[in-house]
C-alpha cells in the first residue's frame, strides 16, 4: 500500500495525536518548573524567618559571629576562649563574610549554603548535558524535591559548601578523564585546586569523596592506572598543596595539638570507636552499622522506587550502559558503601551521593511516557504542597529547639547591660543571639540578692521558683524569669 492510498482521516487522527502528547509534555513541563520556583521561594522564606536551631545551625552560626566579631580568622572559636578544631575553616569563612556584608543575622549566616547548593545546580545541569539529556534543568526539581538538598540548601552547616567542592572536582576529574589531550591538562589542574580547596572545606573527609568515587569508576571501567594517568599532573599537585599546606602549617604553629585531633580524632577515631569519648565540641553519633541506607532513603525521597529499579537495571547491564553513566553510579554508590562500615554518620553524610543520582533520575524523567511524565509532575506538585502546608509545624519545632523567642522577652524586658543567667548548660543560640549577656551561673551558685535578674532555667523547675519571681517566657524546653 502506498501512502497515498491512505485515508486522510489517518494523517488527521495523527496529527491531533501529536499535538495532544506536545501538549501533555508542555503542560508538565510547565508544572515542573513551578515547583521549582515554589520549592526555592519557599527555601528562601524559611531562610529568612526560622531561627538557628540548636545544636548544628547556632553552633556555627555563633562560630562565623565569633569570627566577625573578635577576629578569629585564622582558627574558627565555639567561644572566645576555645578554638575550633573539628573543621576546617572554609564554611566558616564564607558565613563569616557574608555577615560582613549583610549583618549578622540568619539569612546572612545561611546565604552561602544556598549559594552552594545553586553553583552544585549548574553543575549537576553539565553532567546531564554531558549524558545527552535534552532537559538538563530536570536535575533541578529533582534536587530540590530531595529532603537532604532541601534542607542542606538554607541551613548553616559545612556540608553545602562540601557538596560543591566535591561535585565540582568529580565534575573537572570526568572532563580531564574523558578530553582529548590537548585540553585534558586545564580539567587537571582545575581538578587539583579543588583538592586543595576541599581540605580547607572538610580535610581528609573531602579527598575521600572525591577519592572512592574515581576509584570505583576506575575499577567499573576495568583500567584504573589508564584513569590514574589522565587525572594526575604534578603541577596540580603542586597547586593543591599551595591552596592548603600554609593554613595548615599557621594553624599548627598558632595551636599545638590541632592536626593530632584533627586528622587522628575527627577521621579515624570518631568513625572507627562506637560512642567515640574524644570529640571535644559535641557528642559522637553511635549508629548501628549501615544506617546509611536508612539515611539515604529519606534524604532521597520520593525517588526511592527509582533508584531500586534504576540500580538493578544498572547492574544487570553494566558493561553496556554509556562510561558516563558508571561515573555517576560510582559517584552515588561509593559514599554510601563507605559509610556502610561507619558508627558515627548523621544523615547529611549521603548528600554527595544525592547529585549525581539527580542526573540519573533526570534522564529517567525525560525518558517517560507524556501520561507518566504528566503523573510525576503531578506527584511533585502535591508534595510540594504538601511541604508549604507543613511550614507552621516545621517553624513550631524549629523555634521549639531555638532560644530567640526566649532571647527576645530578655531583650524588652531587661536594661541593656544585664545579663542572662543560665540555670542550665546554655547551647549555642542563646549565644549567637545575645552575645556577651549570656552566663552559666549553676543551681547554688546564685549571685548575692540585690538588683533584679533574669534567669532561665528548664521548664520542670518553674515550679521550684521563688516566690518573688515573675514567669516573662515559657518555651517548649526553658523558660525566662525575672527574680527580684
Amino acid at each position: 500500500m502506498n501512502i497515498s492510498d491512505l485515508p486522510a482521516s489517518t494523517f488527521t487522527a495523527e496529527a491531533t495525536s501529536g499535538r495532544h502528547e506536545a501538549a501533555a509534555v508542555r503542560h508538565a513541563v510547565r508544572l515542573l518548573i513551578a515547583v521549582v520556583v515554589l520549592l526555592l521561594v519557599y527555601r528562601v522564606v524559611l531562610m529568612w524567618t526560622l531561627p538557628l536551631a540548636d545544636t548544628t545551625e547556632a553552633r556555627y552560626g555563633e562560630i562565623a559571629q565569633l569570627t566577625v566579631t573578635h577576629g578569629f580568622w585564622l582558627m574558627p572559636h565555639i567561644d572566645p576562649q576555645t578554638p575550633f578544631f573539628a573543621k576546617p575553616p572554609l564554611s566558616t569563612w564564607v558565613a563569616a563574610a557574608s555577615m560582613a556584608v549583610f549583618g549578622v543575622n540568619e539569612f546572612a549566616a545561611r546565604l552561602p549554603s544556598l549559594l552552594a547548593s545553586l553553583a552544585t545546580m549548574l553543575i549537576a545541569m553539565a553532567f546531564a548535558s554531558a549524558l545527552q539529556v535534552r532537559r538538563r534543568w530536570l536535575v533541578i526539581p529533582v534536587l530540590m524535591s530531595c529532603p537532604l538538598f532541601f534542607v542542606s540548601a538554607g541551613a548553616v552547616m559545612t556540608d553545602a559548601v562540601q557538596m560543591s567542592i566535591v561535585i565540582a572536582a568529580l565534575y573537572t576529574a570526568w572532563r580531564a578523564i574523558d578530553a582529548e589531550p590537548i585540553q585534558r591538562r586545564r580539567w587537571q589542574l582545575a581538578f587539583w585546586a579543588l583538592v586543595g580547596v576541599g581540605a580547607l572545606s572538610k580535610g581528609l573527609a573531602d579527598w575521600a569523596l572525591i577519592g572512592l568515587p574515581l576509584i570505583a569508576y576506575a575499577l567499573l571501567e576495568g583500567r584504573p592506572l589508564q584513569i590514574f594517568l589522565r587525572l594526575f599532573n604534578w603541577g596540580g599537585v603542586g597547586i593543591a598543596a599551595c591552596i592548603f599546606v600554609p593554613w595548615y602549617a599557621a594553624a599548627e604553629h598558632a595551636y599545638p595539638g590541632f592536626l593530632n585531633y584533627f586528622i587522628v580524632g575527627e577521621h579515624f577515631s570518631r568513625f572507627l570507636i562506637p560512642g567515640w569519648k574524644g570529640d571535644r565540641y559535641g557528642i559522637a553519633h553511635s549508629q548501628p552499622l549501615g544506617t546509611i541506607w536508612i539515611f539515604w532513603v529519606a534524604a532521597m525521597f520520593p525517588w526511592t522506587g527509582v533508584f531500586v529499579t534504576s540500580f538493578m537495571r544498572f547492574v544487570a547491564r553494566v558493561r553496556s550502559v554509556p562510561s558516563l553513566e558508571r561515573f555517576l553510579w560510582g559517584a552515588t554508590l561509593a559514599p554510601l558503601v563507605f559509610f556502610t562500615f561507619a558508627h558515627n554518620i548523621i544523615w547529611t553524610y549521603g548528600l554527595t551521593a544525592v547529585v549525581p543520582f539527580s542526573v540519573l533520575v533526570a534522564r529517567w524523567l525525560e525518558r517517560l511516557s507524556e501520561q507518566r511524565l504528566r503523573i510525576a509532575s503531578y506527584g511533585l506538585m502535591i508534595l510540594s504542597l504538601a511541604a508549604l502546608a507543613a511550614e507552621p509545624t516545621i517553624a513550631r519545632n524549629v523555634k521549639g529547639n531555638s532560644d530567640r523567642d526566649l532571647v527576645a522577652a530578655f531583650h524588652r524586658a531587661a536594661p541593656a547591660d544585664a545579663v542572662l543567667e543560665y540555670r542550665v548548660p546554655p547551647v549555642y543560640s542563646p549565644h549567637f543571639y545575645a552575645p556577651d549577656h549570656v552566663r552559666y551561673v549553676p543551681s547554688g551558685q546564685e549571685s548575692e540578692a540585690g538588683m533584679p535578674r533574669f534567669v532561665v532555667v528548664a521548664n520542670k523547675d518553674l515550679k521550684s521558683q521563688p516566690s518573688n519571681s515573675q514567669l516573662l517566657f515559657e518555651g517548649t524546653r526553658h523558660s525566662l524569669v525575672e527574680e527580684k
